[in-house]
């Protein structure tokens, strides 16, 4: 049985939590108030993210107006979609006393460039939140380094008990696979039978 880990949150982890708090404020704040005045200007209301033509139509906007509320709201929405995928990689990855200040540091340059590009897309400068990537990636790396620091000690030592290890859980895969296969008409029937078709 591999040995046991203890978790221990450093006082450093407060960076981390402090650079969330940013991401937080980034995103729920400073990235929301372009959206309402935009929804405020032109009479789009929530739950609409992105008006239909009819909706266009109806509430007789501009192009411009249509762009400006595009605009605020897709720089809004990107920040949405990159964000739940890289907070929780920031969160585990902080929890490592080894790497908590190198990642503290590189999310929040990930904040500043973020926020930097939201407000770049809002005035028609869209790049210049590019450099955020840096911070991202350096904590992939990060995270991926410390990952296999701590499993290198429990991964097999000879390259042929790894590739058992492999083939035995694609066997155990391809098994499923062609159980799910074989019971697919019956399934499709009993749906179908349930669905009264």
């Amino acid at each position: 049985m591999a040995e046991r880990l203890t978790l221990e949150i450093t006082p450093e982890y407060g960076y981390i939590v402090a650079v969330v708090a940013a991401m937080f404020v980034a995103q729920n704040i400073v990235m929301v108030i372009p959206v309402l005045r935009q929804r405020f200007k032109t009479g789009i209301k929530a739950p609409t993210l992105y008006p239909r033509d009819h909706e266009i139509k109806m509430l007789k906007l501009s192009d411009k107006q249509v762009r400006d509320y595009m605009v605020a709201q897709r720089a809004h929405q990107n920040n949405v979609e990159f964000t739940s995928v890289f907070m929780p990689l920031f969160l585990v990855a902080g929890l490592f006393p080894a790497i908590t200040l190198k990642v503290a540091i590189a999310g929040a340059w990930v904040v500043f460039w973020r926020l930097m590009g939201a407000m770049g897309y809002l005035f028609g400068v869209r790049q210049i939140g590019a450099p955020y990537a840096l911070g991202a990636y350096y904590i992939l790396y990060l995270a991926v380094k410390q990952a296999y620091e701590l499993a290198h000690p429990v991964m097999p030592a000879d390259h042929m008990e790894l590739f058992y290890v492999v083939r035995s859980g694609a066997e155990v895969i391809k098994a499923h696979v062609q159980a799910t296969v074989e019971t697919l008409p019956e399934s499709l029937a009993a749906a179908r039978a349930s669905a009264g078709f």
